[in-house]
């Protein structure tokens, strides 16, 4: 269907009109839309462009007795379909097809699901087929099958009343209602007139008109005509204007791939490029924090920060502690005390341990419903899952899930260069207690004969050297253990800080993709349903 139009009239990009419609059934399709008669329009669309554009049929459509027949005969001058009293009159379509074109338009015909075909030279009226159609209130109930058939592959329509039936609702609510606004060209013939006088035909036009604006229905050409007397002007005019049998097939294509754009919008309950989110991004926003915290107060970021600083501290002991050091650390991991107290990757994956996430879902049920009330019933299904309880905790459990279970790098406790430092004063202040005590035992079981040195220590005086060496590695050891505390709970909590931040932000993220991508999703097809029937507005219409 790749088609530009131009003429006096307007442009009509079919290109753009078709990528409109493929656009809108796609967005219609995700908002759980019924999109069967769009795709049927669709397929209409692209199978009568398989035909002549350059041929055109005209359906002349009417109830019983309005004289359809009789109005095609006297355009043609001859009788072309039959015309009589027995109702219902018309009960095979009868094809008016120029001469020239018979062969061009047997496949067209065929589509259409056959016709009686007979053959005119008019020059007046161009490439143009006009077929009668069988009565639209027939009793027959295969007449108006053939009908509703034909009509949605008919190109051009003339609606057939009479003084008595124009105002019939089988006219007007089982066919204009529904077929006005999904063909560009159509007019209302209002045949019989010979049987009024002209103020009483004008009025009668008049009164025509208003029913239609009553109804909603765009203007349509209403012309006066009789069969009787010959009294055609109006008609044959109308269909001169009409020449162009390419221009008429793509606005008829236009039109309907227009009004199949427009009926998805209006079920969406939606208007062209008029479209508002269901949620702000204030509201999202909001949700998202609500949810957030929510969770976060299950994952304990607290509880995560103190595993993480005594994870640290963990680590620094057999850099920093020393020979007592490294047999803590062999005694704790033996125990399983490390895993309780200093692992906060396996602290986070326990969440679950410590407590549920049926009221984090909370935010998100109040903004769902929020949006349930602005939503048309059509589109309610589609929405209301996204609120389900249970749903909504499995995948906000999931989402907390993939966000704690990240990357094992930021896991591995930081180091420092201080600690192997601490660890080798460690190593002497241990080796001056052990050297001290060794000597003080020496001496008490009477091994050592020589005199004690002494030393000199400030605000002390003098003091044996053994009992110096067992007090400075008491000491020593004393103050580098605090030292190396210290400075391993410092780098624990600004790693515990950068943890906690980290998880904060994916959590976070997970939350609102796992919970609110969905609902956005969802309104970011609305707001594509809006946006192709704006683009359907404008490229499916001939603009004067």
């Amino acid at each position: 269907m790749a088609a530009e139009v131009d003429g006096s009239s307007g442009r009509l990009d079919l290109d753009a009109c078709g990528a409109a419609l493929e656009r809108a059934i796609e967005a219609a399709g995700a908002l759980g839309l019924d999109v069967r008669a769009a795709s049927g329009v669709r397929s209409g669309v692209a199978e009568r462009s398989g035909f002549p554009t350059d041929l055109y049929v005209l359906a002349l459509a009417g109830g019983t007795g309005v004289g359809k027949s009789s109005l095609l005969n006297a355009l043609a001058g001859e009788p072309i379909s039959a015309a009589g009293v027995m109702r219902p009159t018309t009960s095979e379509p009868t094809a008016w097809v120029p001469a020239t074109r018979l062969t061009d338009a047997a496949p067209l015909l065929e589509w259409l699901g056959g016709a009686a075909v007979r053959a005119h030279h008019s020059d007046a009226l161009g490439d143009l087929v006009v077929m009668d159609l069988p009565d639209l209130d027939s009793i027959a109930r295969a007449h108006r099958a053939r009908v509703d058939a034909v009509l949605p592959r008919i190109d051009a329509v003339l609606w057939v009343a009479d003084p008595e039936k124009y105002q019939d609702a089988v006219l007007h609510d089982g066919y204009l209602r529904t077929w006005v606004r999904r063909l560009e060209r159509q007019a209302v013939v209002l045949n019989k007139v010979d049987r009024l006088s002209s103020l009483d035909a004008t009025r009668l036009r008049q009164d025509l008109a208003a029913r239609l604006a009553q109804e909603g229905l765009p203007p349509l050409p209403i012309l006066l005509t009789s069969a009787t007397d010959g009294r055609t002007a109006e008609l044959a005019e109308w269909l001169a204007a009409g020449k162009e049998s390419k221009r008429v097939v793509h606005a008829r294509l236009a039109a309907a791939s227009r009004s199949a754009v427009e009926d998805l919008t209006g079920q969406a309950g939606l208007q062209p490029g008029a479209w508002r989110p269901l949620v702000t991004d204030e509201e999202s926003r909001a949700a998202t924090e609500a949810m957030g915290s929510r969770i976060l107060a299950v994952v304990d970021l607290p509880g995560l920060a103190r595993q993480a600083v005594e994870a640290t501290r963990l680590a620094a002991r057999p850099r920093g502690g020393g020979p007592l050091g490294i047999v803590r650390t062999i005694l704790e991991r033996g125990s399983g005390v490390s895993e309780r107290r200093a692992d906060p990757q396996g602290y986070l994956r326990r969440w679950r341990d410590r407590g549920s996430l049926l009221g984090a879902s909370e935010p998100l049920r109040d903004l769902v419903g929020g949006a349930m009330a602005a939503v048309p019933p059509a589109v309610r299904p589609t929405l209301a899952p996204l609120a389900d309880t249970g749903a909504l905790t499995t995948s906000l459990g999931e989402a907390v899930d993939r966000a704690v279970v990240s990357d094992a790098a930021i896991f591995a406790a930081p180091t420092s260069r201080l600690w192997p430092v601490l660890g080798l004063a460690q190593l002497a202040a241990t080796a001056s207690l052990i050297l001290g005590v060794i000597w003080l035992v020496a001496l008490a079981v009477g091994v050592g004969q020589a005199e004690t040195p002494l030393v000199e220590l400030p605000l002390l005086g003098q003091v044996p050297l053994p009992v110096a060496l067992v007090a400075g590695g008491i000491l020593g050891w004393f103050v580098l253990g605090r030292l190396l505390l210290a400075h391993a709970g410092w780098l624990g909590r600004r790693w515990a800080a950068r943890l906690q931040e980290r998880i904060r932000a994916e959590v976070q993220d997970s939350v609102r993709t796992a919970a609110l991508g969905p609902l956005e999703r969802l309104d970011a097809r609305r707001g594509d349903l809006a946006k192709a029937a704006a683009d359907a507005h404008s490229a499916c219409r001939a603009e004067a």
